[in-house]
């Protein structure tokens, strides 16, 4: 019985978290993986659920079903930021006075693409940036370092082509 409980349990978290990950994969154009990782969740799912159905009058068997679910959205983003597939925009606006910075980050081998622009309080940079997700956090400090009242937009780009990107 315990097994049971715990195999219905810990399938969820596998095949939601599975499904997070499928998602993403599907939205970010890589077909492929997602189709093998979703017959991987589907597997899962169906066996867990094989494990529920008509045990209704076990409502334990029910919450642990449900219990799985909700503690799989949170370990299938978890895995998510973990994983850090694919690639991050960033549109910062930057005070005109701060206009070092984009010289400082194309030092340090990023493609940064800028115009001018007027705000409320005066001239602007504004500045566009394609990183690998996993180095979006280091970018945002440096510029919050140079600049605390940057204004920080990110995207999430589907695809892109030409241009430069920064390999590390």
């Amino acid at each position: 019985m315990f097994f049971d409980l715990a195999f219905i349990f810990f399938a969820r978290i596998i095949d939601v978290s599975l499904g997070t990950v499928r998602m993403i994969l599907t939205i970010k154009g890589d077909r492929y993986r997602a189709a093998l990782i979703g017959f991987i969740e589907i597997f899962v799912y169906v066996v867990a659920l094989s494990k529920v159905i008509g045990a209704f009058e076990d409502p334990l068997k029910l919450a642990l079903y449900c219990l799985g679910f909700a503690c799989g959205i949170i370990v299938g983003s978890w895995m998510e930021e973990l994983l850090a597939l694919g690639h991050r925009g960033l549109q910062v606006t930057i005070n005109k006075e701060h206009q070092d910075l984009v010289d400082h980050l194309r030092d340090l081998g990023y493609a940064v693409t800028i115009w001018e622009a007027q705000g409320r309080e005066g001239p602007k940079i504004v500045m566009n940036l394609v990183v690998r997700r996993e180095m979006a956090g280091k970018v945002e400090e440096f510029i919050r370092e140079a600049d605390p009242q940057a204004f920080i937009i990110f995207l999430e780009p589907k695809n892109f082509s030409g241009g430069f990107i920064k390999k590390k």
